[in-house]
């Protein structure tokens, strides 16, 4: 069982409940402890991951989302290309910079040339094994919490497979709650250190 972050403990047991009871969870489900979207990944290939081939040239931009994501993503590319836009900007960042666990594309991602870029908003936990003997580069990009909060708020109100949540209080509840990718955030910095 995943353990539970501290300043989730003060919860009580009727919150949990009534958070887990809601409509929203026809947009999500739960793969060992975190929540994803089905219309983009799924159970088989989030196990699959777990003996993904990592090389030493390897390079993983992890994030929490709505932390940058995109724009380093870009930035980390136009390092690649040596800053020329040229090679960059006729090619999709999908094709580019590839999300490890939403292969949306179906691309054999261990034929890609290395050096390989990956993005990923996976905790530490669920990283391929070989991502934590391998000395593969990882990038980490962290944003103030409360300003995802508020860009994820109305990101969700953009894209259509999200459920939309008019009441800000309650997008903020199942924020904290871990439904709203806050419990990503506690995992992915407490899983390297003792919070």
């Amino acid at each position: 069982m995943a353990r539970v972050p501290n300043r989730f403990r003060n919860y009580s047991l009727l919150f949990i409940l009534r958070q887990a009871m809601q409509p929203e969870e026809k947009y999500l489900f739960t793969y060992k402890g975190c929540y994803f979207r089905p219309v983009f990944t799924s159970v088989e290939y989030l196990d699959s991951l777990e003996d993904f081939e990592i090389r030493d040239s390897d390079v993983f931009l992890v994030t929490y989302p709505k932390s940058g994501t995109i724009w380093t993503q870009n930035i980390l590319s136009l390092i690649y290309h040596e800053g020329h836009r040229d090679g960059t900007e006729k090619v999709y960042l999908l094709d580019r910079a590839p999300w490890l666990e939403y292969n949306v594309r179906n691309v054999d991602y261990v034929s890609r040339p290395s050096p390989r870029l990956f993005a990923s908003h996976l905790p530490y936990y669920l990283v391929p094994k070989g991502l934590r003997n391998i000395r593969a580069k990882v990038v980490y990009v962290a944003r103030n919490p409360k300003d995802v909060l508020v860009s994820f708020y109305h990101f969700s109100k953009t894209i259509a497979k999200y459920e939309e949540v008019e009441d800000f209080g309650i997008f903020m509840e199942r924020f904290l709650a871990g439904k709203g990718k806050d419990e990503f955030f506690c995992l992915t910095v407490c899983s390297t250190a003792d919070c």
